[in-house]
C-alpha cells in the first residue's frame, strides 16, 4: 500500500501560513484469494426437493493455480460436479470439471472431491482463457457450482460462487 503527503508552505502580506495536505491512494489492491458456494436444491433451476446440502470452496495459489474442496452431505449416486457459467436463476454451460464418475457410489457424506486445477483445465466459454476470466466472472455473479447424480442428471445443489 502507497499513501502520499503533500506538504505546501507560502507566505503572504507578511503572515507565514502552513498548509498540510494528505492524500491518501492505495495503489495495491489485493484480489481475495478465497471463494466458496453454500449449495442446495432450493438454488437449482428449477429448484429440486432434496435434503442433500454441500460447501464448495476454492483458495487461488498462484497466477494459474487454485485448490478446491467439494463437500456434500445425503448425496446419493453423484455422477458430476462442475463450475458453470451463469447468473442466480439462469443455467449455463460447463467451464472446469470438478468431479466425474461412471460408477457413482452409493451415498456420499464428506469429501466428494478435492484437487487443484489450471487455466488449461479450463472448457466452454472459458476454453484457452487465463485465470483472471474465471476471478473476473466470480466477481460478477456469474458462475456456480453445480453437483449432478443419477437421479438429478441436470444437478440436483447448486451454489453461486462468491470472494470472502
Amino acid at each position: 500500500m502507497t499513501f502520499a503527503v503533500a506538504i505546501t508552505a507560502f507566505s503572504f502580506s507578511g503572515t507565514n501560513s502552513l498548509t498540510f495536505t494528505a492524500a491518501f491512494a492505495q495503489t495495491d489492491q489485493q484480489q481475495p484469494t478465497y471463494f466458496d458456494a453454500k449449495l442446495s436444491g432450493d438454488q437449482e433451476v428449477p429448484p429440486v426437493d432434496t435434503q442433500a446440502s454441500g460447501l464448495a470452496d476454492f483458495t487461488i495459489a498462484g497466477e494459474d493455480n487454485v485448490n478446491y474442496n467439494v463437500n456434500v452431505t445425503s448425496m446419493e449416486k453423484v455422477t458430476q460436479a462442475h463450475i458453470h457459467k451463469g447468473k442466480t436463476g439462469e443455467n449455463g454451460p460447463v467451464v472446469v470439471t470438478l468431479f466425474n464418475t461412471e460408477s457413482p457410489s452409493a451415498t456420499t457424506n464428506g469429501v466428494l472431491s478435492q484437487g487443484n486445477f489450471t487455466a488449461a483445465n479450463f472448457e466452454g466459454p472459458l476454453e484457452g482463457k487465463q485465470m483472471k476470466d474465471l476471478t473476473d466472472m466470480v466477481n460478477s455473479g456469474e458462475t456456480y457450482v453445480n453437483v449432478h447424480t443419477e437421479a438429478n442428471p441436470k444437478g440436483e445443489i447448486r451454489g453461486q460462487l462468491s470472494f470472502m
